[in-house]
């Protein structure tokens, strides 16, 4: 290697350290006001969901809408394509994994789903402070235009794995619950006496209260019960003082009921960044609506995609921050050795050393855009540590969180590994640049 190459890789990869060291100092400082106490994990939860819920898809249609015109579309297809092809082999590589070591359904999703979001978006942050990032760059281009063009095609990224992840993720880690629930015997029958549990309340022994009848022109006052006691008695009757409340009979019209089944599935499986995204595209494809909202001339900018653009710079470093919040926050339990190590090296070894090769022999040869910066995002996309939103949906399907909290705060604390990553990427997109010289 000559002097000019080894200063150039010195100064990348110094670059690139100091961009991951600052991603994890945003991440410490929430981790240790929350371990203060000056957060409850209730508030932390709420504001984690202010971010998905607000500050997400005001970030996505300010920063995706300038870039979904026809043209840009044509060329950076490979984006989403490459993010949707690298997830689906990241998972695979968890369920090997899960089949040759016999861990748990959570560790498929731990290797298969990268922080996509916060983290690359700090990071590319970090990197255009430190310089790493104006090599990238088009002619002319300045580095806050290259900044918002690189964190434009991270969130075209985030929406595919976002709905990867919504509607794979909870089905897969539901299979941790339902075995749980059968090692622990919950499924049994109360009177079996294998079980220790027993329901408090009538409602939940409905299983075993016999069919009653009952006229549809009378109405019961009181509710059916099969003379057990499960718990408190008036627990069981509060309903039967209530008021009988008027019910209106609100149904689809006979022309459209057909379609209520499959639109009631398909908004059921809308995510907040999705929604973002197909009203960036909406506003993108438009000409009069791109005009009207991402043209520095038209007024709404000024006004109405400033204030979007206000909300969405919010997400950056708050949900890094509130990341930290939550390690802090969840109860660690010892996740264990294999499983901790086999997801760790898949998402800082085996995706980053995939997405390097692909683009190493891909890249430059007419088969997708001639852009740096596309190629060097190709890397970024797949690499880094596990997504918080593992644990989230942890809580959804209700399975054991320690262990998944555990392995989280583990694999944070190797984040500073993304400088070697993003110091390879360089060398590789230099390489694949003397293709189109």
């Amino acid at each position: 290697m000559s002097d000019d190459s080894g200063s150039s890789f010195s100064a990348t990869f110094l670059g690139a350290l100091e961009g991951a060291v600052s991603v994890l100092l945003t991440l410490f400082a929430g981790y240790v006001v929350a371990r203060r106490g000056s957060l409850d994990r209730t508030t932390v939860h709420k504001v984690s969901n202010l971010c998905s819920m607000l500050f997400l898809p005001m970030l996505i249609i300010v920063q995706m809408g300038p870039e979904l015109t026809a043209s840009k579309l044509s060329r950076l297809w490979i984006i989403p394509v490459w993010g949707f092809v690298s997830t689906v082999i990241a998972h695979l590589v968890g369920w090997l994994g899960q089949k040759l070591f016999s861990t748990r359904s959570w560790v498929v999703v731990a290797c298969g789903r990268p922080n996509s979001s916060a983290l690359p978006l700090l990071l590319l942050q970090a990197l255009s402070t430190t310089g790493v990032l104006d090599q990238f760059s088009n002619d002319g281009e300045e580095s806050r235009d290259l900044l918002k063009r690189a964190q434009s095609l991270i969130l075209l990224n985030v929406v595919v794995q976002q709905t990867f992840t919504f509607q794979f993720a909870p089905w897969l880690m539901n299979r941790d619950g339902k075995a749980d629930k059968k090692a622990s015997g919950l499924g049994e029958d109360v009177e079996s006496g294998s079980s220790s549990l027993a329901p408090t309340t009538p409602a939940a022994h409905a299983a075993h209260i016999n069919p009653i009848v009952q006229d549809s022109e009378r109405v019961g006052l009181l509710s059916d019960h099969d003379g057990r006691d499960y718990g408190a008695r008036d627990d069981g009757y509060a309903e039967a003082i209530q008021p009988i409340a008027d019910q209106p009979d609100i149904h689809w019209p006979k022309r459209l009921a057909r379609f209520e089944t499959p639109l009631k599935k398909a908004w059921k499986g809308l995510s907040t960044p999705l929604i973002g995204a197909i009203i960036a595209l909406m506003l993108g494809l438009i000409p009069p609506l791109h005009y009207a909202f991402f043209d520095k001339d038209s007024p709404l900018y000024s006004s109405v995609t400033q204030a979007a653009d206000n909300l969405g710079t919010l997400f950056v470093s708050l949900q890094m921050f509130i990341v930290g919040a939550e390690l802090a926050l969840v109860p660690n339990a010892n996740p264990g050795f294999i499983p901790t190590t086999y997801a760790i090296l898949t998402r800082f070894v085996v995706m980053p050393g995939l997405s390097l090769l692909f683009v190493l022999l891909t890249a430059g040869r007419g088969w997708y855009t001639d852009d740096k910066l596309v190629w060097f995002l190709l890397v970024l996309i797949p690499a880094g540590p596990s997504a918080m939103l593992l644990a989230n949906v942890a809580e959804l399907v209700q399975v054991d969180i320690g262990p998944i909290s555990g392995y989280l705060t583990i694999s944070y604390f190797f984040s500073p590994l993304m400088a070697f990553v993003c110091t390879l990427a360089v060398l590789v997109v230099q390489e694949a640049a003397k293709r189109i010289e």
